[in-house]
Order: C-alpha cells, then structure tokens, then sequence
C-alpha cells in the first residue's frame, strides 16, 4: 500500500469570472507588460495510461510552500526566484514523480505519473448490490456531521480571486489592421497553460472574514480588501462576484448561472448517477477512497468526475466534476468544479475550491473563460469565541470598501501567490485604457448595442427609435439628445423631438435628474412630455415601446391617445432592498378619434348631470413603496440595470387624486399591492408567477380605473394578457394572477430525435377578476361593451365579474438559442367577436 503525502495547497495557473457577453467584448481592448520571474518553469503533468491531463496537481520544490496547482488540462506555470536541484510533481491516487532541473531562465518539464499501487481495504455490502453505492450511501447519511454549513457557529478567512479571459481569438481578427494598435496586446496572450492561447483582461482579487452563528442567526462577511484591473466601477466588481453564486456540494442541488444542477452527494443522487470505485490509499493520515461518478441519462443538469471520501467519516476530502456534455445550456461549453478539504479536528473543511466557466456562442467562435479560485484558512468553531468576535448588523446603505492596488501589501496577504500571467494582467489591463484606439472601438461598441452616438458630453438616440409608423402619424421620425458623464456625474438631462407626416404634428419630452446620493442612491427630477400613447397609465406605470411594433398586430381599431403629461419625483433606496418613490404629477388625455366617424369614442357622463367629457385632467399624488430584499444592481448613477433577486418581491402603491388642482376634475383614491417571485421546481424546472389586487375610490371614467393589460401585436408579452384586445376589461376592484412554468427541456430532453436540438417547454396561465361599482358603470355606460366585428370604433369595455377572465398557454422555447413560439388560448369571453380564441404568438429571449 502506497502512502501519499498531500503538499500544502497551493496556487492554481489562472483563473477567472464571468460577466454579460457584451460587456466583456469591451475589455478585448485590454492589454499589460509582462512581469518575469528570474526563472520560469512550465509544463504538463499527464496520466501514463490515459495520456490525460491531470487536473489540480501539485508541483513544487520538496520541503518548501514554492509551488503551484496545474489547471483542468495538466498544465502549470511556476515563477521562482531561486533554482533548487529538482521539481517534484504529486497528486492524489499518484506515485510522486520528481525531476532535475537546469540552470536556464525558462525549463519546459513534463511529468507522466504512474497510477498508486494500492489495494482496496475490505468493506461490508449487501449481496449484490455495488459496493460504491454503498459508500455514497454513507456519505448521505452523514452529510450533517461533515457538512461546515450544519455546524452552529463557525469563522474562517476567505481569499478570493476571479479571472476573465479571451480564448480562440482567430488570426483573421490578430491581423486586421484595425488592430494594429493592439499588437503589443496579441505579443503577451498567454499560451502556456491550454492548448489554445488566451488573452487575460480582468482579474480581481478580494480578502475578507466569514462569520456565521445559530445563536445570532445570521452569517456576514467583512470584506478586508479588494482590488480589481479591467473593471469599469464598483458595481461591475459587485456583478462579476454575484455571477458566481455561493454553492455547497454537500447540498441536494448546486445552482450556476441560473441553472440549477442535481450534486453527486443529492440524496436521490444514486437515481441520478452511477458509482465506481477506482482505488484506496492514505490521505493525511486516514485510509480513503476514490470513486468515479457518471450521469446515468443524457441531457440532465449533471456532471461527472470523480472524488475521494474517508472510509469512516464518509466526509469528502477531493472533487473533480465537470459538466456532462450533453447538458441543455446555452453559451456554455464547459463547467469545472474543484474542491479540496484538510482535516480540521474531527472535520473535514473546505480549503480550496476552483471554477471554470467556459462561455462560447458558437463551436468556432471566439469566446470566454471565466474561473473563480477561493482559499479558506484559519477556521474557528467555537461558538462563543464567535459571538464576540460578530460584526455588527450594518445600519443604512454604506459604500463599498476602496480598492487597494498596494502590490506589496497583496503578496503580504495572499493565500497563495500569483503566476506570472496573472501577474501580468494588472499592468496589460491598465496599459492599454491609454490606447486612443480602444476609447474609439469602445464607443463604437457602446453604440451598436447601447443604441446612442457618443457625441462628448452629449449623446443621440436611440437609433433603433428614430423611424416607426403608425395609422394615427404614418411615419414618425424621433431624435432624442441625452447628456452624459462627461458634462455632469450628478445631473442628466435627456429629451426628444418627433414629427408625424400624416398629422402634422410634433411631439416631445424633457426630462432632468440630479443623483443627490450615491449611497443610499437618491435621485430628484423632473419631466414634461406631450405625445401619443398605447396606454392610459402614466409614465409611472408604463414605458413606452416602439411604435414601429404596432405595425405587426391584429385586425382590430388601434386605440391610441393624446397625453400632455409633467411630473416631479423623487426616489431613495434604503437598506435591504426597501425603496421608495413619491411623484407629483398632471396628465391631460384626449383620445383620438372623438368625432362622428368613431374612432376611439371616449365619453365619460358626470355625475348628477347629462354633460359629457370626451377629453380629462387629473393631478395624482403617487406613493410607491417596494421591497426586494438581496436584489442589486449594475451601475452606480443613472443607468441602473436591476440584477435581480432570489427574494420575493413586493410592491405596493397608494394615488391620490386632487380635484381642481392644475384643472384637475377629479378626486378619488387609488390602492394595489403586488407580489412575484420565481423559485426552481428540480428538476422539472421553474415557475414564475405575479399576483395584483387593488381597489380604486371614487367615481372616475375608466380611463383612470385598472385597465387590464392586453395585447394586439403577435408579439407575446409575459406581462400582459395576450388574447385580451386593449381595453376591453377594466374594474375598480380586481386581483390577478399571471403563471408560467419553463420545464427547461424536461420532456424534450428524453426524445432521440430532439433532444440535440436542445428545445425547452413552458406553459403558462393567466386570470383575473373584477368588477365595477354602479356609479362608475353608470358614468362609463356610453363605453359600456357592445359587440362588433371589424368595426373602425372602439367597441366598448367591461368587467370579468360574471366569471374570471382565463387564458392558457404552451410553447417552444429556446429554438435557435433565441426564440419562443407560444400556442394561446382564451378560455372564457367568447361572445366578442374582435377577441382572439386562439393565437400563435412569438418573442425573443436570450438566456442560460
């Protein structure tokens, strides 16, 4: 039996993160002078049978912590100051190799390690059943023992360090001459450590302290520094760490990038994966095993690997495991997980867990690699010497710890030490901002895909709104102006002008923001605009889209209206996720086509008399409260970009309606709540769902009560009801529910003949109820609902209060990587022969 001795974790040859394919293209245009070593080694380290790659090796000088871990393919790089007579290479399950080096700057040395001679101890098993399972039984069985999360109260120093790399960069695009500037950059892409060279432009590095108490009932984390190359601003520092999500391999289910994969140590892992044992030895001193795992169906979120497991605490001590292949995810080629343990009084604790993320659109296309290393050393489990030691529970909304770029200070307190490459990236990145060229080809970037001209302190566009058309305008030219950082940090000023050829009409919109606080960020502002719109809500409620859509719809009257409308607000975001908005705001509404030919008829009946309003004013006071507790976002001023949250998210708002205040006519009260939230079904997938209920006072006309949402393009909305034609249901009081399951290829992933075509199924349901008080469908009753086909009028409105209104939906999702195409069906109001039965809708959505 072969007793092998496990080195002090060291570094791996490079790692990385991920972020929005987009926002990384930007760094592309990264570049740094390389930093040598005195003397450099490099390598592989392989399997003699297989001729593999042997991943998260160790190979060092012997006696001493001077070392590094290989990467997933075997290789290594290794930078020293001083040259010692041999380099040793070792791994668990090997017979250590070492070899004789020279006296040159740079060595190439490879190793091939010979397989442990080891026997397997004697282990009891049921009759026949295969002695692995039998250990992974025990592993699952003891997972609260082993597992750190489990134990009341526990400490540790956390170190971690993210990478972002270009991979597969073709010559075509290294030889173009736009890119002559960057040929210093091409000069120090690193081809080392993989078979195809790499372009490094993002690293960040954080150092910080984990607490965590049963009695406290919480965890937190002071972060004690950080430091971070190729990154735009602190939020996009903050994004690439929440990309890689916090997992635990003892748990049932490891989540990566929204996807949510079933762990080799699941408790129904045994109906997921198949078990071997391939060899035993010592490991820090206890006998153990190794054992292979494999997914046991195609196209199932696994993986496959193998680890080692002490054969009396049943508690992991290695893991290897990469993605199957045959996983239904976009974008993503590869996923691999390293963890390592080291025993820690009766535990085994984690010390070192690795990640690779390997992004690529296409086979053949460029793409990235993201890796996360994270090192954990000087543990305490002693839950009182904890409590005192617990930071306080932070109070408001702080700004982030400062980025330290001391590189002395860094190499005082790394758990382990850079390579030479990873060295490299601070100076590459930093190096290549001051290139004129990269400024130009970013801004040319930021245009095609934000959609402005970058003009210095002003930009214009979008230019994807600049032409539509609609029956009301015909065609419609829009220009918008907007100012940027450059003029101001804390003031934004943005407006537009457009024109209709068949009306003759301009319209336009102002707006102006100041940013008062970035931490709590808190704006004011102010915004007048006069315009046409799809919708009665205000602009508080509702965006509005493109008219150029609407040229894509169903046969049915295009209602649209007349909208004068000007606000001030002012909005503070709080700490854990609460915010809040208050606006003051007068809207003037005349929809079009009030004349003897129809048209949108609007006529509301005042109360106590026979006079008729075919236009409105009112003044509203908005109260909006909302809570998403963990959500955070991307960008630090105005262009925010929510990144969501894991959380339920509630949202209510409060409208006060001032009668003959700036003309307003009337005064009511306006109250809703609303809650959605989406959570994983595994391994069926995940449901989404929203739920609204409210309740207006007052007698309005119906252009001011909820109007429920419909939809008359082809193109679905997931927040809309897509067989409701557009004002055909309002109330005063209602509550909906809207569903939608995507199975993410449960189904279709089990069908030969389809499952490489990696489709996914969604269903959907969607219902509300309401109704309308007597005053108010007396005042409406000149809109009151009478049914026509193909009328050029609108046709009149009512309330699902006789019976729910019901919708129901399937589709395809996922076709190309991009499209969704969804069979609809309205499931009650059939009387209306304007109405939609049935409905083959398409959207666009691009995800994991």
């Amino acid at each position: 039996m072969k007793t092998i001795k496990i080195q002090l974790p060291l570094t791996d040859a490079r790692l990385n993160k991920f972020i929005t394919i987009g926002a990384m293209f930007l760094f592309f245009f990264g570049g740094l002078h390389q930093i040598h070593a005195q003397y450099l080694f490099s390598g592989r380290v392989i399997d003699a049978d297989t001729k593999e790659g042997i991943p998260f090796c160790n190979v060092y000088y012997a006696g001493t912590t001077m070392g590094v871990s290989t990467d997933v393919d075997g290789y290594y790089e290794l930078p020293v100051t001083v040259l010692q007579d041999s380099l040793t290479a070792s791994a668990i399950g090997y017979t250590s190799l070492a070899k004789t080096t020279g006296d040159q700057e740079k060595q190439t040395i490879n190793f091939s390690l010979e397989s442990a001679n080891t026997t397997l101890d004697e282990i009891v098993v049921i009759a026949g059943e295969n002695p692995a399972n039998a250990i992974v039984k025990g592993i699952i069985q003891n997972k609260d023992r082993n597992n750190l999360e489990q134990q009341p109260a526990y400490q540790y120093e956390n170190y971690t360090k993210v990478e972002l790399d270009f991979e597969k960069i073709p010559d075509r695009i290294r030889e173009n001459k736009l890119m002559d500037p960057f040929d210093f950059v091409f000069e120090n892409i690193d081809s080392t450590s993989d078979e195809k060279p790499f372009l490094p432009i993002y690293i960040n590095e954080a150092l910080s302290d984990v607490y965590y108490s049963e009695e406290i009932g919480r965890s937190a984390e002071r972060i004690k520094a950080q430091r971070a190359s190729g990154a735009p601003n602190q939020s996009f520092i903050e994004f690439v760490k929440k990309v890689y999500t916090p997992f635990n391999v003892y748990n049932n289910w490891i989540d990566i990038i929204d996807k949510r994969f079933i762990s080799p140590f699941s408790d129904a892992g045994l109906g997921f994966y198949e078990y071997y044992i391939l060899d035993s030895t010592f490991v820090s001193g206890q006998w153990s095993y190794k054992l292979k795992f494999k997914p046991r169906r195609k196209q199932e979120n696994t993986f496959y690997g193998d680890f080692w497991v002490a054969d009396s605490t049943f508690a992991i001590q290695r893991l290897n495991m990469r993605m199957s292949p045959e996983v239904n995810i976009n974008l993503v080629k590869r996923i691999i997980i390293y963890q390592e343990y080291e025993p820690h009084e009766s535990l085994w604790l984690p010390v070192k867990q690795k990640m690779i993320v390997d992004f690529t659109l296409t086979e053949k296309s460029p793409g990235m690699i993201a890796r996360r290393t994270k090192s954990s050393r000087d543990y305490r489990l002693n839950p009182a010497e904890i409590q005192n030691n617990f930071p306080e529970k932070k109070k408001g909304t702080s700004p982030p710890p400062p980025l330290n770029s001391d590189e002395e200070y860094w190499q005082s307190i790394r758990h382990e030490p850079l390579s030479e490459t990873e060295s490299t990236i601070y100076a590459l990145v930093d190096s290549i901002q001051n290139v004129p060229a990269f400024k130009t080809y970013g801004e040319i970037f930021a245009t095609v895909f934000g959609g402005n001209f970058d003009l210095g302190k002003f930009s214009v566009g979008p230019y994807y709104s600049i032409y539509s058309k609609n029956p009301i305008e015909g065609t419609r030219l829009r220009l918008g102006l907007r100012s940027d950082d450059d003029l101001s940090e804390n003031l934004r000023i943005k407006g537009y002008a457009a024109y209709g050829f068949l009306d003759e009409r301009w319209k336009y919109g102002l707006e102006g923001m100041w940013l008062i606080h970035r931490y709590p960020w808190t704006i004011i502002g102010a915004a007048h605009r006069k315009d046409i719109s799809l919708s009665s809500e205000n602009s508080e409620d509702f965006q509005e889209g493109n008219l150029f859509s609407y040229s894509f719809r169903r046969d049915v009257y295009l209602k649209l209206i007349d909208v004068s409308e000007t606000k001030v607000f002012y909005e503070r975001h709080w700490d854990n996720g609460l915010s809040n908005r208050i606006t003051i705001l007068n809207r003037q509404m005349d929809p079009y086509g009030n004349n003897e030919e129809g048209g949108f008829n609007y006529a509301f009946v005042k109360p106590g008399g026979e006079s008729v309003d075919t236009t409105l004013n009112t003044t509203e006071v908005i109260l909006k409260f909302r809570y998403a507790p963990g959500e955070t976002f991307l960008g630090e001023r105005f262009n925010r970009v929510s990144l969501g949250t894991t959380k339920p998210i509630l949202e209510a708002q409060y409208t006060l309606g001032l009668e003959d205040f700036f003309g307003s006519q009337y005064n009511y009260h306006k109250f809703s709540l609303g809650l959605r939230h989406w959570f994983n079904i595994s391994p069926i997938g995940w449901l989404s769902y929203r739920i609204k209920a409210g309740k207006t006072f007052g007698t309005l006309p119906f252009l001011l009560q909820e109007v429920h949402p419909g939809n008359e393009a082809v193109f679905m909305s997931r927040s809309v009801f897509n067989t409701m034609n557009n004002y055909e249901f309002v109330s005063d009081t209602y509550a909906s529910v809207f569903l939608e399951h995507h199975f993410d290829g449960f189904f279709l992933n089990h069908i030969p003949l389809l499952r490489k075509l990696k489709l996914r199924e969604v269903a959907s349901f969607k219902a509300v109820v309401g109704s309308m008080s007597k005053n108010n469908q007396k005042a409406n009753r000149l809109n009151g609902f009478q049914p026509q086909s193909g009328a050029d009028l609108y046709t009149g409105f009512r309330s699902p209060s006789s019976k729910p209104y019901l919708e129901a939906g399937i589709g395809i999702e996922n076709i190309l990587k991009v499209i969704r195409v969804d069979a609809l069906w309205r499931l009650s109001y059939l009387d209306n022969p304007e109405a939609s039965r049935f409905s083959i809708t398409v959207g666009a959505y691009l995800g994991f």
